[in-house]
């Protein structure tokens, strides 16, 4: 009897343990596009120079609650990327921009959506993510 109930344990606990979250190993996508707005440099107002689709622009994903980047992706000729093979789950998408609030040219900061895949097979379009060159 006693060697049944560990036994039942400790395919419960394999069990428990296959259980995947977020990350590559499945059939879903999140793809977007990475926006670019060019700015004259302070000292004076910041004036709209440029604006355009960031080609070769690194994005990244951070998997559920992971610490660190899951996986970085460079865009495309027209600004596109896409994250492939990926299992029901949080995701963090994010691509780094100059922040203009500081006086410091070399500060960045991360412009992130935030998203859940919730359907094995879903291709999640992302709206545009804006950033400052």
């Amino acid at each position: 009897m006693v060697i049944k109930i560990i036994f039942s344990l400790g395919i419960i606990a394999i069990m428990a343990a296959c259980k995947k979250g977020p990350g590559e190993g499945g059939r879903a996508f999140i793809k977007g596009k990475v926006y670019v707005k060019n700015y004259t440099a302070p000292p004076g107002p910041f004036t709209l120079q440029d604006e355009y689709y960031a080609q070769g622009e690194n994005v990244y994903i951070i998997y559920g609650d992971e610490a660190g980047v899951g996986k970085s992706v460079k865009t495309s000729y027209d600004g596109s990327y896409q994250f492939e093979y990926l299992r029901k789950g949080k995701y963090v998408v994010y691509a780094l921009s100059d922040d203009t609030s500081s006086t410091i040219n070399s500060k960045t900061v991360e412009i992130k959506q935030i998203v859940e895949i919730k359907n094995a097979t879903e291709t999640l379009t992302l709206p545009d993510i804006e950033i400052v060159k």
